[in-house]
């Protein structure tokens, strides 16, 4: 019946912004900005740098790649306005689209886009995920908007790996692309809106009149606001002082469905939740027992209804919206005898009328480790904490602040316990989380047969044997546990009704924004 009634209310949405959309077409440009809010402020605005999903978003309003998406998810042009893939499917030529101008008025051309791949690349960039490098073999600069691209095998679908975005050459005179670039926070791009100033939680960008999309761009401008807080994220959007909040709580839905300043948007993602574990020698996780009791012990499906909301629990590392998740892997369900047995089996008995576990005398104590960002789901962790002593397991909630946590988990590794979630496009690399050198295999995770089988997806160019091979690879993960893999959730936006002409991309949120009009 839920269900039903989310349908119900989907369509009724549906028809009210199709309506909004017929009058917009005779509206002009706004005055004011599109004031958006996020739960934290992006890190860098340097798309090769953006690694969370707050600086993904951000970075997508004021750069732009080769080769977008049109309303039916299908190959549109951007960049390049024409392309042509060769019959063996090792190379891909294009045409670039001409007259289009950087933030700073200086012209867009091939040279742009051998330097952005070169930079992505190149080891000397430090970026975390440098998939390209394993695709591209040699670009050629044929003329001035002409490049072609040879990759070390044949890729059936090419289009899907040129969704990067393009930086522009002449912004670094040494060549090279750093993190310490001014660039990273005062950025120049092609999109539709440029960068005007970022002054602590507040960004804000305005309408590029020189875009090759012309008088399209109906907005005058693009606000972001970080506000950490939900419940005065969700205020101010009801008072005026917001047009649209990215993620919903689950409790917020029912306010906003009575408000009729504010519209729901449920859209699409390739996200999921984990609870990150370190693998580190003589951890705690080394005993796969250990692991196993602590998803045993977690009601999965309880703790996302009461605290997120609307999702599915998943047994591996990809979303259930992602065509490489194997169905055929059951999730466990909750289970708190199994859970106290395997632990009693590794060494960790409940004394008598204590209440934590004890080995060789230490306390079966770890410590959570969360970002102050995450404040919002204190709830959701101080269940999770709940679940893990019924078991006899201490779990320390600790919050620092967010670079705090950055360096400890993902360059010190210090830390028992982590939330995290993933946020995936199209291409769900999952190699770099899984592989034993895999650059994001922050937990130090370590498994022969995984790196053989992530090492032979690499080589193929058969999307059958592709699937095959992560089915596989799922079935693995699943059984190991190098994470607790948690949820992927149904997302909702509130956004107010001034906003018209909406439509959100399932992976890239702000892909269309060119068009929205307020």
């Amino acid at each position: 019946m839920q269900n039903i009634k989310r349908d119900l209310s989907f369509v009724r949405l549906f028809s009210v912004w199709a309506g909004m959309a017929l009058l917009a077409m005779v509206l002009p440009v706004s005055a004011t900005p599109l004031k958006y809010t996020e739960d934290r402020t992006p890190s860098v605005l340097n798309p090769l740098f953006a690694e969370d999903m707050y600086s993904v978003r951000a970075s997508e309003l004021v750069f732009e790649s080769l080769i977008g998406w049109d309303k039916d998810q299908k190959p549109a042009p951007m960049l390049a306005t024409e392309w042509s893939v060769a019959p063996d499917k090792k190379s891909i030529s294009l045409t670039l689209r001409q007259g289009v101008k950087w933030h700073d008025s200086k012209p867009f051309t091939a040279e742009d886009v051998d330097f952005t791949i070169k930079a992505m690349t190149s080891r000397s960039t430090q970026i975390a995920d440098r998939y390209l490098a394993q695709i591209i073999k040699n670009v050629s600069v044929l003329g001035t908007h002409q490049i072609k691209i040879d990759f070390k095998q044949p890729l059936s679908k090419p289009e899907k790996w040129l969704q990067f975005k393009i930086i522009p050459k002449h912004r670094f005179k040494g060549g090279t692309v750093q993190r310490s670039d001014y660039f990273n926070q005062k950025p120049y791009g092609t999109g539709p809106f440029q960068f005007r100033s970022w002054i602590g939680r507040k960004i804000q960008l305005r309408r590029f009149s020189g875009h090759w999309r012309g008088d399209q761009i109906r907005l005058d401008g693009v606000a972001l606001q970080a506000i950490p807080d939900k419940n005065i994220q969700r205020e101010v959007l009801r008072y005026g002082g917001l047009d649209t909040i990215i993620r919903v709580r689950p409790r917020d839905i029912p306010l906003f469905e009575r408000d009729q300043g504010v519209g729901l948007m449920p859209y699409s993602t390739n996200d999921w939740w984990y609870l990150g574990i370190n693998h580190r020698k003589g951890s705690l996780f080394a005993d796969l027992r250990v692991r196993q009791a602590f998803i045993y012990a977690l009601d999965r499906a309880g703790l996302r209804d009461a605290h997120l909301g609307d999702g599915q629990i998943i047994s591996g590392p990809f979303s259930p919206n992602d065509p490489l998740y194997n169905f055929s892997v059951e999730a466990r369900t909750q289970d708190t005898e199994k859970a106290t047995k395997l632990l009693d089996a590794a060494g960790w008995k409940l004394p008598s009328g204590q209440p934590y576990r004890k080995k060789a005398g230490k306390v079966l104590k770890l410590d959570f480790l969360l970002p102050r960002s995450r404040n919002s789901y204190k709830e959701l962790c101080l269940a999770i904490q709940g679940e893990m002593r019924k078991i006899g397991v201490n779990v320390e909630l600790i919050w620092v602040d967010d670079a705090a946590w950055d360096r400890q988990v993902f360059t010190q590794k210090r830390f028992d316990m982590v939330l995290h979630i993933w946020n995936f496009d199209e291409l769900s690399t999952i190699y770099p989380l899984f592989h034993s050198r895999g650059n994001r295999n922050y937990i130090s995770y370590k498994n022969k047969e995984v790196d053989r089988l992530l090492e032979q997806a690499t080589r193929t160019t058969d999307p059958v044997i592709y699937k095959a091979i992560y089915g596989k690879i799922h079935k693995i993960l699943h059984d190991d546990l190098p994470y607790l893999f948690l949820w992927s959730l149904t997302n909702y936006s509130a956004m107010s009704v001034r906003v018209k002409k909406v439509t959100i991309h399932p992976f890239n949120y702000f892909h269309y924004a060119h068009s929205w009009v307020k």
